[in-house]
């Protein structure tokens, strides 16, 4: 039998190139079991739709590295080793599309998620799921990239390892990714200093999570109090955030206002 040829995708394309890509960033994976039963039933309270739980990471994340200068570092050989430290911590969170009648891979671009309200973030993440690849620059610009020579691909791809620049200006310091059920992405891909997924919040508001991060940036020391910090900004910082969003709206003199009409 002869197989067929499929050509691929730009999605199949773009993994392809930071699968090539990773195996020159060293990595050291973490693992630990979180307990946010806080944050679970402070989203929990919230009607539909609620922010996604990718979104609640990226940002205690992002607010743990306002504290950890590791987590908000990058490191570059040109031109010669050195570590690169940015004021806040910048997020990409991988989803997947369909473009073409193919899933591909798109990337949301949060630039100061310790900062940003949590609905304006889950409202980005929406905007990368749905909207024309015209109208969402870092999905445009990743179709592009795809549709480059793949010699050039690579040589590009090599520069911005061992410049970091081009990382922080099209990525950032870390990227999230989830597949939303009991599976775990526990290897990653990535070519950003750290990568973070999670499994199934249990009932308890327990979640295995996993930290993948550059071995030249940060020990594994650094990586446990990452962890130990995401666990205490998603049960501080988020979980208030979303009991305050759960509030009811009061009136000027201090009276809950009356809802709105259905």
């Amino acid at each position: 039998m002869r197989p067929r040829r499929l050509p691929l995708s730009p999605g199949r394309q773009t993994i392809a190139d930071l699968s090539w890509a990773s195996l020159r960033v060293p990595r050291c994976t973490l693992t630990a079991r979180l307990i946010i039963p806080g944050a679970l039933a402070a989203r929990s309270s919230l009607p539909a739709p609620r922010p996604p739980w990718t979104v609640l990471f990226a940002k205690a994340f992002a607010l743990a590295a306002e504290t950890q200068p590791a987590l908000r570092r990058l490191h570059a050989t040109l031109p010669a080793p050195r570590l690169l430290e940015v004021p806040h911590a910048i997020g990409c969170v991988l989803v997947e599309r369909q473009h073409e009648g193919v899933a591909t891979l798109a990337i949301a671009r949060f630039t100061e998620p310790h900062a940003t309200p949590l609905a304006t973030l889950a409202a980005q993440l929406h905007h990368t799921k749905t909207a024309p690849p015209g109208d969402c620059r870092p999905f445009h610009r990743l179709l592009r990239f795809a549709r480059l020579p793949w010699p050039l691909r690579r040589l590009m791809l090599r520069w911005a390892l061992a410049s970091a620049t081009p990382l922080l200006r099209y990525g950032g310091t870390f990227a999230i990714s989830s597949l939303g059920g009991e599976a775990v992405i526990v290897d990653s891909v990535s070519v950003l200093p750290c990568f973070l997924s999670y499994g199934l919040i249990a009932p308890d508001g327990g979640v295995e999570v996993f930290l993948s991060f550059d071995h030249r940036v940060m020990d594994g020391a650094d990586g446990a109090a990452a962890l130990q910090g995401l666990e205490a900004a998603m049960e501080t910082l988020v979980a208030e955030e979303l009991r305050q969003m759960a509030a009811p709206q009061l009136s000027p003199a201090g009276s809950t206002a009356a809802p709105a009409p259905r």
